[in-house]
């Protein structure tokens, strides 16, 4: 039995470091071993490493890589390919540049009403998601090129488990599942106002609009004013609204790293209980107070039923399946 460690950054970066890590790691241990089948052991996100190790392992030795992962308290992540087209995002540029410009001018002159710091509130929190998108730039500036979407999404998507070589224990009440489910609650708010933002007749109505009345204003002697006034409070609130959705939509990918929002300009992702594919699955039974120790998220590495389980799972005797001694019926599911 050896231990592997890694860094256990939250960040997408920091797994694919160390999924290369892991798999060199496992073939060293073939080229000792040739002939035993290789476990491995991973608690959280380190679930997502060994599965995409053993993916990786597979495809460089075929048949000869045996290895099955057992993940315990993992929140698999799940990643599909984002298009933003080309003028929502001018739109988003647009109003951007135009929050930071009016939230800088109002710092200078000192807010004046609440208006003026919800302005400086709403320029805050864009530059905060330039620089978090920024962070995630440089953490990935060495596999940017041609493809690199592609590459990020495949990095990220856990890979499709095979039946007897992915198991997944879970306990009930895991703090850190709970977490990712309420960051993927907020990012499917911010999936839906993404559709309505990407409306074109929508952006018709809030760019055009204003401009027929400054137009007609204008025509009547009196476009200066209100001029200045539906560029306040007309495109404001319009670029305020933006920002809203942008930040809701960087806030629900900051809980897969810290450069999440950055992949989240390119890559849909969410965190689901299972990988693609046929696991073995044990879901323990919901403790007592008196009974349960610590967080559930953690509590799995003392637990007596886990462990027994996982060492019917290896026990060579067993061969590649558990064995009948492990738990069975509602508690265990393949």
């Amino acid at each position: 039995m050896t231990r592997f460690a890694w860094s256990g950054r939250n960040s997408h970066r920091a797994r694919m470091h160390a999924t290369q890590d892991l798999v060199e790691h496992l073939q060293r241990q073939l080229t000792e071993h040739p002939r035993a089948r290789q476990w491995v052991i991973a608690h959280s996100h380190g679930g997502n490493v060994a599965l995409h190790a053993a993916d990786q392992l597979r495809a460089l030795r075929g048949r000869r890589a045996r290895v099955t992962t057992v993940a315990l308290a993992t929140p698999f992540l799940h990643a599909r390919p984002r298009t933003i087209p080309g003028w929502p995002l001018f739109i988003i540029v647009l109003f951007g540049a135009f929050l930071l410009a009016s939230a800088a001018g109002t710092v200078m002159t000192g807010p004046r009403s609440l208006a003026d710091t919800v302005l400086v509130a709403g320029g805050g929190a864009f530059a905060a998601l330039i620089a978090l998108c920024a962070a995630g730039a440089v953490l990935h500036r060495r596999s940017l090129g041609r493809g690199w979407r592609s590459r990020l999404v495949a990095a990220i998507h856990a890979p499709t488990a095979r039946p007897g070589e992915t198991i997944v224990i879970r306990a009930v009440g895991d703090e850190a599942s709970g977490f990712l489910v309420a960051g993927q609650f907020v990012g499917w708010l911010s999936a839906v106002a993404t559709r309505l933002l990407t409306s074109l007749w929508l952006w018709v109505a809030v760019i055009g609009l204003p401009q027929l009345a400054i137009l007609v204003a204008t025509v009547a002697g009196r476009g200066g004013r209100l001029a200045y006034g539906l560029l306040l409070h007309g495109f404001a609130p319009a670029g305020l609204l933006v920002v809203a959705v942008a930040a809701a939509m960087a806030g629900a990918a900051v809980v897969f790293g810290i450069d999440g929002p950055f992949a989240g300009l390119v890559v849909s992702c969410s965190a689901e209980p299972a990988p693609p594919g046929t696991a073995t699955l044990l879901q323990l039974e919901p403790r007592t107070a008196a009974t349960r120790k610590g967080l559930a998220h953690s509590s799995l590495y003392a637990d007596d039923q886990v462990i027994r389980y996982i060492v019917s799972a290896v026990r060579p005797a067993s061969g590649d399946e558990p064995s009948r001694d492990a738990p069975s019926g509602p508690d265990a599911e393949t």
